[in-house]
């Protein structure tokens, strides 16, 4: 029997959590560990300073699991060191309660528990709903399930994630799958600092909403045409066309140059 972990950042109230339980029923155990209040936009912070403690909980449609007073990227790190016993075979985030699309990955919960997933060898999928209020967590759950299954059966190459992004449609108004790259930075911020007293200052970040809907083969123009989405993601930030540009630069002979003498070397770190 396939043990399936699922955990969110909407906390493990949310709608979206219940939703995913429902859709995942029958393609094998489903652990559910999330965190007990909303963690949305914490990326992969984790906690280190103290102890985390976890409490069984019920939701939806009289499921149970756990939740635990830490991040996503907690809740993924203690099933898979052991929380539950049996180790996963899959790491399952969502259904989150708006897209997670472009540059905002960086920042999400919900994709940053699936990355540590991949980080610890899991196949991991994130699965986000677009819109402020989704009204079709269900829907959206019916059509996952498929691309859940097939990961579950087939894996998924080490430290790669299935980024799925949702239109909040009816079922019968999806029209299809599309895989995308990542589009533009959904948002503009600008910051209006506040007058303070002394050295203190207050601020606040003000967003605004771009149009990316136009980008072909993004993530944003398949949503916007009706379509799921699914960005392969990888955990490896490594850029290596930079290589070229930083050999270039000579550094070594920098760093050389203000080091003692007797301390310098002519050898070169490894590539």
């Amino acid at each position: 029997m396939s043990h399936l972990l699922l955990t969110n950042d909407d906390g493990i109230d949310a709608p979206g959590l219940a939703a995913l339980r429902r859709g995942l029923d029958g393609l094998g155990t489903v652990l559910t560990l999330a965190p007990d209040g909303n963690r949305s936009a914490i990326a992969r912070s984790i906690t280190i300073d103290r102890p985390l403690r976890a409490r069984q909980a019920r939701f939806g449609n009289g499921f149970s699991g756990f939740s635990l007073d830490g991040t996503p990227a907690d809740c993924v790190r203690a099933a898979a060191l052991g929380f539950f016993g049996a180790r996963p075979q899959i790491v399952v985030a969502g259904a989150n309660m708006g897209a997670n699309l472009g540059d905002d990955v960086a920042y999400s919960g919900t994709v940053a528990a699936a990355l540590e997933g991949a980080l610890l060898g899991l196949p991991a999928v994130a699965i986000s709903v677009q819109g402020r209020s989704p009204r079709h967590f269900d829907a959206a759950a019916r059509l996952v399930a498929p691309i859940v299954a097939r990961v579950l059966a087939d894996g998924l190459p080490h430290g790669l994630v299935l980024n799925v992004n949702v239109p909040d449609l009816p079922l019968d108004q999806v029209r299809g799958v599309q895989v995308t790259k990542l589009g533009c930075a959904s948002v503009h911020e600008r910051i209006e600092i506040e007058s303070g007293s002394g050295a203190v200052k207050r601020y606040t970040l003000h967003s605004e909403a771009r149009d990316c809907a136009n980008e072909t083969g993004t993530d944003f123009a398949a949503l916007a045409a009706g379509y799921l989405s699914i960005t392969p993601l990888h955990f490896d930030l490594v850029d290596l066309r930079a290589f070229e540009l930083l050999e270039g630069w000579k550094l070594g002979e920098a760093v050389r140059a203000v080091l003692p003498a007797g301390e310098a070397s002519d050898e070169e770190a490894p590539r």
